[in-house]
């Protein structure tokens, strides 16, 4: 048995990373890197300080418990990409040509703060759940010559 590839190993990082949300729903780890070296990561999750999803309940559930639909505004937690970049801002991290591999692909908001940051590439394990806002991001992405792609284990 060999060593992993880097696409193996950043994504068993970033596995381990999404464990620490406390979202109801959605468990996403980002890390951003540059060549082989890991910069920094985050995860998705409401603001420090703040009541996590799992003590209080999810602000996106009705009363009955059913899920609301995306879009809906109630979340309280921010994106995983969103956490990453304010932690590299926290510390000064220039994050300009990096790569990044996430749990799940990004959702429209976040590849438009992406671009405008000068990422390299989008690397993900799971699609994101809205189709028509994943076709956005791969059209915007390939207008703007970022790689864009999924890793798909066996």
């Amino acid at each position: 048995m060999g060593r992993p590839s880097w696409d193996k190993t950043r994504l068993d990082l970033v596995r381990t990373i999404s464990k620490r949300s406390v979202c109801k729903h959605y468990k996403v780890g980002v890390l951003f890197y540059r060549g082989k070296k890991p910069i920094v990561f985050g995860y998705n999750g409401p603001p420090v300080g703040e009541p996590h999803c799992v003590e209080v309940g999810c602000a996106k559930e009705d009363e009955k418990g059913n899920k609301l639909p995306a879009g809906s505004g109630k979340c309280r937690g921010a994106h995983a990409e969103m956490n990453a970049i304010t932690n590299a801002a926290l510390e000064g991290i220039n994050l300009k040509n990096c790569g990044i591999i996430c749990t799940f692909s990004p959702c429209y908001p976040c590849a438009k703060e992406l671009i405008n940051l000068g990422i390299s590439e989008f690397v993900y394990e799971i699609p994101y759940d809205d189709e028509r806002e994943s076709c956005l991001v791969k059209e915007l992405f390939e207008r703007r010559g970022i790689i864009l792609r999924q890793i798909k284990e066996g």
